[in-house]
């Protein structure tokens, strides 16, 4: 597969566009972005196997390399469609439940899927997430060279954010494979070897100890359910407790461990 031209709409750009693009650089590709909504250009780019069209053009042919999605509201966003096709390209097999994650969000938020725009609305006002961050480089819709400018520009935030993405992927599906060899105290405080970035998601402890760059922590998995004792601050080694409680650090590891088998028995707390 091959094309050295990308099309995709002009005046304002939003994010499954944007990442759209920062996937296939991603993916390895080289090539040059034309936004353009002129018919007859179009009408000639989606016949052509060798331009990628996407988030315009009117069809959804990932064979030809047209990835538009407004004329049927089931389909996923520019940037779903394109990371469907290009995934195995851009993301490790292995990484890629939990980089889905990532584009999803972008899909929700770029067709208002499951209803997102009324749920955004309870946030707060200032609250920003990737696709309005990603908006935010627009500028006057009337100067096609500014936002040219613009569009570039975004992109290769977008590259960035995506490397981000990928690598805290790769990590979680690490942790992901890693969980089935925590130790279980009696109280049901979890003990990882290896940092996980995934504990929390199973919601099967409330409590687990983890290494930390000045030794060792404890974390909770909601401050709401239970927090580290105050009574932690006394030990030997000790480093530092957040004031919410949320979690403490202690330098030596079975000084650690010998605190957290004294904490209540969190075994039958429902979460």
């Amino acid at each position: 597969m091959s094309f050295s031209t990308v099309i995709t709409h002009d005046t304002a750009f939003h994010a499954d566009e944007v990442i759209a693009v920062a996937l296939l650089r991603q993916a390895g590709y080289q090539f040059e972005v034309t936004r353009t909504r002129d018919p007859k250009i179009l009408a000639e780019a989606v016949a052509d196997s060798n331009i990628l069209v996407l988030d315009v053009g009117g069809v959804y042919d990932p064979v030809m390399l047209n990835f538009d999605h407004h004329q049927n509201k089931e389909l996923l966003s520019a940037a779903g469609l394109v990371y469907e096709h290009f995934k195995n390209e851009i993301c490790p097999p292995d990484a890629q439940a939990f980089f889905g994650r990532f584009i999803s969000s972008i899909d929700v938020m770029d067709t208002n899927r499951d209803n997102i725009f009324e749920l955004w609305s309870t946030l707060p006002k200032g609250f920003k997430n990737t696709s309005g961050i990603l908006g935010g480089f627009n500028r006057d819709m009337t100067d096609a060279a500014m936002q040219y400018k613009q569009f570039l520009k975004a992109a290769e935030v977008a590259q960035d954010i995506i490397g981000n993405e990928i690598y805290s992927s790769v990590k979680k599906a690490k942790s992901e494979s890693d969980y089935q060899f925590r130790t279980i105290l009696d109280n049901n405080i979890a003990v990882f070897d290896q940092f996980s970035t995934v504990w929390k998601d199973k919601k099967e402890h409330i409590f687990a100890v983890l290494p930390h760059a000045n030794g060792w922590q404890i974390q909770t998995i909601d401050t709401n359910l239970a927090m580290i004792p105050e009574s932690i601050t006394s030990l030997d080694g000790f480093v530092f407790r957040h004031i919410s409680g949320f979690m403490a650090v202690i330098k030596d590891k079975d000084v650690l461990l010998d605190f957290a088998k004294t904490m209540d028995d969190h075994q039958t707390l429902s979460l």
